[in-house]
């Protein structure tokens, strides 16, 4: 398959492309495909592992709730 790519904008639900002169007689009365696809599509963020996502949670608590969770978790002690 041979393949020329252009830039063009659409607008008002219509692409208008003009092929350049070194390709149009090339081109000229053929039937092509037309792929529209955004130029400035997001890139993908890699993905975080566990790990790293867990270790962005932050709690708030009582000064000795690290000592005394297995109280605050039972219901003897309360916030």
């Amino acid at each position: 398959m041979n393949a020329i790519e252009l830039d063009a904008i659409a607008h008002n639900g219509q692409v208008i492309v003009s092929i350049p002169e070194l390709y149009r007689e090339q081109w000229n009365d053929k039937a092509v495909r037309v792929i529209i696809l955004a130029s400035d599509e997001p890139v993908a963020k890699p993905k975080q592992s566990l790990l790293s996502s867990l270790k962005k949670i932050k709690i708030s608590g009582p000064e000795d709730f690290s000592e005394n969770l297995d109280a605050y978790l039972s219901g003897e002690k309360h916030v």
